[in-house]
């Protein structure tokens, strides 16, 4: 059985992006999108004794890997075409609100339908490359959970007029998404959670 718990620490500079801790009957969890505020994260983790096997990255914006380096010792998940932004401000987008993120751990590289055998369900990487060119999501195959970082929102969709953005990419992007169950439930990077059912009939981005 796959438990999922959300984090959202409200914080501006972190843009309010949330942080998912993903756990199995085994104990093991899988951490995602790791943003600033990580104490609650740990404490959930020491709380329930489970075992980090991984963090997966959606992508690299400042905002979604802050807190990776509190976990470095565990392997790092990433979209090739996105691991630079881990290690330069301009393309993370740290710099333009005058901050300098980076972080140190070394990462290993994702691709398109790729399986990630962590825990007790399998974990497709889907990518969806237009609000960076390595954004993904992570597909649990089995219980029909997905974890759309900035590609996928509640009613919207992520922005493409940064840098790293594909904007002719974003239909293509989204067709792939619109394939999975009507069922699957769809946990963002930002605001509340939603079902595939619910953005087929209620989110423009999906229905044009």
């Amino acid at each position: 059985m796959i438990h999922v718990e959300k984090f959202n620490y409200q914080d501006l500079d972190d843009l309010y992006a949330n942080s998912y801790v993903v756990s199995d009957s085994y104990n093991n969890c899988v951490i995602i999108d790791p943003s600033v505020d990580n104490d609650g994260v740990l404490n959930y983790i020491n709380k329930h004794g489970l075992t980090v096997k991984a963090i997966l990255l959606t992508h690299g914006h400042f905002d979604h890997i802050r807190g990776v380096d509190r976990f470095s010792d565990v392997p790092l998940y990433i979209h090739n075409l996105d691991e630079a932004m881990l290690y330069d401000p301009y393309l993370n987008g740290s710099e333009m609100l005058a901050k300098e993120i980076t972080v140190e751990h070394k990462c290993e590289n994702i691709k398109d339908n790729d399986i990630i055998n962590l825990l007790e369900d399998q974990i497709q990487v889907i990518h969806t490359p237009f609000h960076t060119k390595g954004s993904v999501c992570y597909y649990f195959i089995n219980n029909k959970l997905l974890f759309s970082g900035d590609t996928l929102f509640r009613g919207s969709i992520g922005r493409d007029d940064l840098p790293n953005a594909i904007p002719s990419k974003t239909k293509e992007s989204l067709d792939k998404l619109k394939k999975l169950p009507i069922e699957t439930k769809i946990y963002p990077g930002h605001g509340n959670n939603s079902t595939l059912e619910f953005e087929l009939n209620y989110n423009y981005f999906l229905t044009r």
